[in-house]
């Protein structure tokens, strides 16, 4: 018995073993119509390339005059292929839905239905690309639903656990939040759920530091702000107290907020963490260039740019263009406007 066992085990054994030693197979010579290959051989070593090109009235089955394949397993890859000029190879559109059995190709006058990915939806219901001699005719695009939602937005102290980061959610795709250690949402959670509808996402939580999150599995004991006493003062920013255990914190225009939205108040009457706003802005002191109208300082906002009106000494209209990025303001020369569209 224990024989007859083993010789069976060996059966199923020694063939995995013969395959995994077996070298590569060889390719032979791609049967091409309507075309020529380089270098020209009767076989193939495994990842040995050629390259190939079409004779007049043809070309290869992907972009371009001329095409290389690669030899791997006694396959080609891609499978060398001369089409008519008239024809044309799939077009390329930007978060279509990827098909494993697509055509390679599509004969002059041939159409193909282009499919979106989720949260993407064809502009202007135009969803058919058509084949006209070789090009394609009012190709689809797919753009962002309005239904959909872009990327849930970062907080302090917090990850999302149960979805890969994507750039389009489509809607009633749910995303979970899960605060770290000693942080907990307002309500006293770990984690908090949040729900595409029509294009927003549903409350987003705030993260509030509570030590006593992870003694005993206990909830953090929050009461009403007012056991608190005076309001915290965030400069530059605006406390609203809409909430009865919870403190919103919104900064002014040309600041940004930096900690957790939302301040609680805890049992031993002291507040959570409060935010601060800090500057997300540039300054331009127009007095400092003496070919600007003077205009006192502006301020731009951290990602914007703003014009600013140059005396007028030229025939057409000019400018100068401040840009902020991380902070600190560039500026251009002074430039009409056609010269700023075509990049000044």
């Amino acid at each position: 018995m224990w024989l007859s066992y083993c010789s069976f085990a060996l059966l199923v054994w020694l063939p995995g073993i013969l395959h995994a030693n077996e070298p590569p197979q060889v390719c032979s010579a791609p049967k091409l119509e309507k075309g020529y290959t380089v270098p020209m051989k009767d076989s193939y070593q495994q990842n040995e390339k050629i390259t190939y090109a079409c004779e007049n009235g043809y070309k290869p089955a992907v972009e371009g005059w001329w095409a290389e394949s690669i030899c791997g397993n006694g396959r080609w890859s891609p499978q060398p292929l001369c089409i008519e000029n008239s024809s044309c190879i799939p077009p390329t559109v930007i978060n279509e839905k990827y098909e494993e059995n697509s055509k390679p190709w599509y004969e002059n006058g041939g159409r193909k239905r282009i499919q979106c990915n989720e949260g993407y939806d064809h502009r202007n219901y135009v969803a058919t690309a058509l084949c006209v001699n070789g090009n394609w005719t009012v190709v689809p695009v797919c753009e962002k639903s309005k239904a959909a939602c872009t990327e849930p937005p970062k907080i302090p102290y917090a990850v999302i656990i149960n979805r890969e980061y994507q750039e389009v959610f489509p809607v009633s795709s749910e995303v979970t939040y899960q605060c770290k250690d000693d942080y907990v949402t307002e309500e006293g959670a770990k984690n908090k759920t949040i729900v595409c509808v029509s294009g927003n996402w549903t409350e987003i939580p705030t993260c509030i530091y509570s030590p006593e999150s992870n003694k005993d599995n206990k909830k953090p004991a929050f009461v009403p702000v007012e056991n608190c006493g005076e309001l915290p003062v965030v400069k530059n920013g605006v406390v609203d107290q809409s909430e009865n255990l919870a403190l919103r914190v919104r900064c002014q225009e040309f600041y940004k907020l930096d900690g957790p939205e939302k301040v609680v108040c805890y049992s031993n009457n002291k507040w959570s963490e409060v935010p601060v706003c800090k500057a997300n802005f540039c300054s331009v002191d127009t007095a400092a260039y003496k070919d600007l109208e003077p205009d006192g300082v502006k301020y731009i906002i951290n990602g914007y740019e703003k014009e600013l009106k140059c005396k007028d000494i030229f025939l057409y209209e000019n400018h100068r263009v401040a840009r902020c990025k991380n902070g600190k303001a560039t500026v251009s020369k002074c430039c009409n406007r056609l010269q700023i569209y075509t990049g000044c």
